[in-house]
């Protein structure tokens, strides 16, 4: 029971960031001013990691398993099962402003679904950047050096860029076959 306690307060947090791109893109588009719109995009596109991040916090269902008995680990599946789905859920919300950018335009149309692949990389590196540096999307806003560095950091590394590659694989995967 402590366990599934536990769980909610983390969980609730990341879901809260999860939200927030799906909040950003819904304001994006009703922005008056192109300028506010643009600021709000890039806020949008920062944030937006938060979303797919989600399913790497699998693997503390994974160091639970051992420490409860089966009913407990049946519950924890439903709690992360439900997580997990809400927080991949918001992923594909979240890309509907970029999705929306890209209509309308012959040249954008034909493009898209490159584009749609490279933001998703973009997020894999992301991904490696939260989790295993962890910097948080604040910190470009906060303490840009650090987050830069860190960027630097996973460039440099071939581990790294690998778990890179592979979270762009799955984010782009989840993407295309749920979309």
């Amino acid at each position: 029971m402590d366990i599934f306690l536990y769980n909610f307060s983390w969980m609730f947090y990341n879901l809260y960031l999860a939200l927030l791109p799906v909040i950003f893109g819904l304001f994006l588009f009703r922005m008056p001013n192109k300028f506010y719109s643009f600021l709000l995009g890039i806020v949008w596109f920062v944030y937006l990691p938060n979303t797919v991040y989600v399913y790497t916090d699998l693997h503390h269902l994974i160091e639970q398993w051992p420490r409860v008995d089966a009913i407990w680990q049946a519950i924890l599946v439903v709690q992360y099962g439900i997580f997990v789905a809400i927080g991949l859920t918001c992923f594909l919300v979240a890309f509907y402003p970029l999705e929306k950018m890209l209509q309308g335009s012959y040249r954008r149309e034909k493009f898209a679904p490159y584009i749609i692949i490279g933001v998703n990389f973009i997020l894999g590196f992301a991904l490696v950047i939260g989790k295993f540096l962890r910097v948080n999307s604040w910190d470009l806003f906060i303490s840009p050096g650090s987050a830069f560095n860190s960027m630097a950091q996973v460039l440099r590394s071939d581990d790294y860029i690998g778990l890179a590659l592979l979270f762009g694989l799955f984010a782009n995967c989840f993407y295309f076959l749920f979309r």
